[in-house]
């Protein structure tokens, strides 16, 4: 009796093992299975991290099928491409996400199995017919314009293509109200941080517990909350970022010049164009005290040291790797670039976004009202 008793505690203990090790597998993999028609065999898919701009994994296809595994700190959107551009986005996040498409409309495969990725489906789906729509209409826009006397007609549509843009905007907030707080409806909220009023912004904000606020999305929300609309003949707002040579530089450290506070990135095509007009400028009034903080939200140190010395900027010049996610922009409510602030030498700010012929005007202007 007393053996048998041992054996069924022994096997009592076991199970209990097991269970234990079970629980405790990791909390940090991911698996994505790939099951499409339409692609031929050996197809290579590879992953895409979006916000840093590099190649997680890549992958064959064999008989319609494959199988990408990996570890993940927190949840992020992906896009997982072919060398067609053929891609979707997707996140990676614990656990079995299968994703079931075809060649001709891969970008909507039927992706489930994972939480974030079925509500990301959800609103992508009904975002489409309205895109659909608008994309349309937006067709036909561009053809009426052409034309003098269609600019009436294309007037009218553009007022539809206005309508369906707020109807997508709405959508979106109506997830992030009706949603249970995630990932998928922080990132939304931090897409449409500037659509909504700081009150509306602070009420969906208060739904997300502390771990979300601390992410890289809630950080910045917390900036844009915290912080005050930036407006000519406001003092300027000190921000830091490291240079090349990975030392911190701070705006301050320029003050008592006119300073040009510019943000770019290497991937974006119009701050190119307007650096070779920054160099032009950089060398006619450097001498009489003008320099240039160029702040880049690239994500990927090495684009943005390429881009700087191809397009010789030899003036002060920082990066924040965590990009769009940078705590620093968001102090100067900066969504899009190229945006960029002029600062006298006393600290207020003067101009926002003059490039080209209205920022040499501007300085000149400058110049000789100071008798420079």
């Amino acid at each position: 009796m007393k053996y048998t008793l041992n054996i069924i505690v022994l096997f009592c203990s076991l199970i209990a093992l097991f269970s234990c090790n079970e629980k405790q597998a990791p909390k940090d993999s991911y698996t994505i299975l790939l099951n499409l028609k339409g692609f031929k065999d050996n197809t290579k898919f590879k992953i895409w991290n979006i916000d840093k701009g590099l190649i997680i994994d890549s992958i064959s296809l064999k008989n319609g099928k494959a199988k990408f595994n990996g570890k993940i700190e927190t949840p992020f959107v992906a896009s997982i491409e072919t060398i067609d551009d053929k891609y979707l986005n997707i996140w990676l996040e614990q656990g079995k996400t299968n994703v079931i498409g075809d060649y001709d409309n891969f970008f909507y495969s039927e992706i489930n199995g994972t939480p974030l990725n079925e509500v990301m489906v959800k609103y992508r789906n009904q975002q489409a017919k309205l895109e659909m729509r608008r994309d349309s209409l937006f067709q036909k826009v561009l053809k009426l314009i052409s034309s003098e006397n269609d600019r009436k007609e294309a007037n009218e549509l553009n007022k539809k293509v206005k309508k369906i843009d707020i109807d997508i905007t709405n959508l979106r907030i109506n997830s992030i109200n009706t949603e249970e707080p995630s990932y998928y409806t922080l990132e939304e909220l931090y897409f449409l941080r500037n659509d909504l009023s700081k009150d509306s912004l602070k009420m969906f904000f208060n739904k997300f517990s502390g771990v979300y606020k601390e992410t890289k999305y809630g950080k910045v929300i917390s900036t844009y909350l915290e912080n005050k609309p930036i407006n000519i003949g406001d003092n300027y707002i000190d921000i830091e970022a490291k240079n090349n040579l990975n030392k911190v530089v701070k705006l301050s450290e320029l003050k008592g010049n006119y300073i040009l506070l510019d943000f770019w990135a290497s991937w974006c095509g119009p701050c190119r164009q307007e650096n070779s007009n920054l160099l032009r400028l950089y060398k006619k009034y450097n001498k009489k005290g003008f320099e240039i903080y160029s702040f880049s939200t690239d994500n990927n140190k090495e684009s943005w040291e390429k881009a700087v010395k191809k397009d010789s900027i030899f003036w002060t010049s920082v990066i924040d790797e965590n990009g769009s996610y940078s705590t620093m922009s968001a102090l100067y409510n900066v969504r899009a670039i190229p945006t960029s602030f002029l600062i006298n030498p006393e600290g207020k700010i003067i101009s926002k976004n003059l490039r080209g012929q209205e920022l040499d005007d501007k300085l000149k202007s400058e110049m000789n009202k100071n008798g420079l």
